[in-house]
């Protein structure tokens, strides 16, 4: 089974975080050690749900398995080449935002922009 079969039938928002985290992971891999930062610690308010963290981590198994070994141990090659997969497979997600995520940038919009009675003097 691939990447993109794991995500078969998960939202589109779940389907970027996993590949998200799941890239966090080819990236930190060989600093884990020294580093020793899970790689869905984020701020408070991005936890990710249980079913994101149980997708990641079977692409990370997904990917470590076909590569026949830990991510500890990809060369930099490896690391670009699965990050240009995963980055190719978000790409080919569609691209219309789900309700969710509308909502989620018209609050963040909201709050950042003042009030429209607002004036400012020069």
């Amino acid at each position: 089974m691939g990447i993109a079969e794991i995500l078969e039938g998960c939202s589109l928002e779940d389907a970027r975080s996993c590949l998200y985290y799941a890239s966090r992971y080819v990236k930190q891999a060989e600093h884990f050690e020294s580093y020793e930062k899970d790689i869905f610690e984020e701020e408070e308010h991005n936890v990710p749900s249980a079913r994101v963290r149980e997708l990641t981590l079977r692409i990370i198994d997904e990917i470590e398995a076909r590569e026949g070994r830990p991510a500890t141990q990809f060369d930099d090659e490896t690391v670009i080449r699965l990050l240009d997969e995963i980055t190719s497979i978000e790409a080919s997600l569609s691209p219309e935002f789900s309700d969710l995520e509308l909502a989620r940038g018209k609050s963040l919009a909201a709050e950042m922009l003042p009030p429209m009675n607002t004036r400012f003097d020069d």
